[in-house]
């Protein structure tokens, strides 16, 4: 295939129409609405739109007990009260992260205690949680980012070890495995996103899943105000369950997708300082394909690559800006965190509708980050 002109250099844009949308046309999604308006099942509190959603979650999480809510960022506050965080208390999360998660700790009165990511990546380093452990630490908050996937076994183990509750965040990947376990099994309590971006999108909506009776119980006594304080629309469950029912498949494709990006691209490294780091015995899910661009390696700064891509018509864009800047009198760091400040100032990630996109598609992604790249 012919390599397509750049068009910052005046050439047109590898994708003229922009970056595919989200959520996608879907036939069955449709049908499931129409129903649910059709039968006036829309408009309850309760019905088989959110039973069948919940039983569904509960496969895929290999959790026993779901409870649907109106966000993940309420998701998280509601997963750290169930496992009795109190104000006072302190919870360990990544130093890079969603910032909702430090939020939700604030929420709660307690004192988020930001440790370091790994190296060349993005996900909780297990290795410096233990040290950072104090006398008011509750809970570990561990977040599934990026591809990458946290070290749950060894972060249980310390839980276990410091009578900590292990919270584990699988919003950023629905359907991942660790050891042939799924992700949202490993936590105490384990939390899911379907915001608008999202694998699973419905708009709105997050989810708390758990093995856990005391805890699902705690959870729904904060919730219930005399009805649902962060409800779950029977509308949202019918465009929900199609989508998981394809999640696998789906899923799959994305990773194939991915393979084939990054066998593209492999070549970059020496030209651009453009790095991918995904590892790990496990079946990966990408809501987000990301890099490092190592600054020093190039001759131009990370928001001029990201205006370059994005004048491609590629949905590439930066990383959270994590936690490394926040004022001690709001949290307690541990370390030196240079691995999240790294990850905070060079992370660029690629949003994951493209990855359903045909092969032929694809290949001109691989194609414009050699172009741009080797541009500089």
């Amino acid at each position: 295939m012919d390599q397509p002109q750049l068009a910052i250099d005046g050439g047109d844009a590898v994708f003229p129409d922009g970056p595919p949308g989200w959520p996608i046309a879907d036939d069955e999604i449709l049908h499931s609405i129409q129903t649910a308006l059709a039968d006036g099942s829309w408009g309850r509190y309760e019905s088989h739109w959110t039973e069948q959603l919940i039983e569904k979650l509960s496969q895929l999480s290999a959790c026993e007990k779901v409870m649907l809510l109106s966000s993940g960022t309420v998701a998280v506050e509601v997963a750290l009260r169930a496992v009795d965080v109190q104000p006072g208390s302190e919870v360990i999360l990544a130093a890079y992260d969603f910032p909702g998660n430090f939020r939700a700790i604030e929420a709660i009165g307690a004192r988020p205690v930001i440790v370091d990511v790994v190296e060349n990546g993005w996900v909780l380093d297990a290795d410096q949680v233990a040290e950072a452990i104090g006398p008011e630490t509750r809970a570990i908050i561990a977040s599934h980012l990026h591809g990458q996937v946290a070290d749950c076994p060894r972060l249980l183990e310390i839980c276990r070890a410091n009578g900590l509750a292990f919270v584990e965040d699988v919003c950023q990947m629905p359907g991942g495995k660790l050891h042939d376990k799924a992700l949202g099994s490993f936590g105490d309590v384990s939390v899911f996103s379907f915001g608008g971006s999202k694998l699973l999108s419905a708009g709105r909506g997050g989810a708390i899943a758990t093995n856990n009776s005391d805890y699902f119980q705690r959870a729904k006594i904060f919730c219930n105000r005399g009805n649902e304080a962060f409800p779950f629309s029977q509308l949202q469950a019918a465009a929900l369950i199609p989508q998981v029912g394809k999640l696998q498949q789906r899923n799959e494709f994305r990773l194939e997708r991915v393979r084939q990006i990054l066998t593209t691209s492999e070549e970059l490294q020496p030209l651009s300082g453009l790095k991918q780091i995904v590892d790990g015995d496990l079946f990966p899910v990408f809501y987000k394909l990301p890099w490092l661009l190592e600054i020093g390696a190039s001759n131009w700064t990370r928001d001029e690559f990201v205006a370059t891509f994005q004048a491609e018509g590629l949905a590439i864009d930066v990383g959270f800006r994590g936690f490394t800047r926040r004022s001690v009198k709001r949290c307690r760091p541990h370390g030196t965190l240079i691995n999240s400040r790294i990850a905070s100032q060079q992370t660029v990630i690629l949003h994951h509708p493209i990855l359903l996109e045909s092969e032929t598609l694809v290949e001109l992604v691989g194609l414009a980050l050699i172009k741009v790249c080797s541009s500089r």
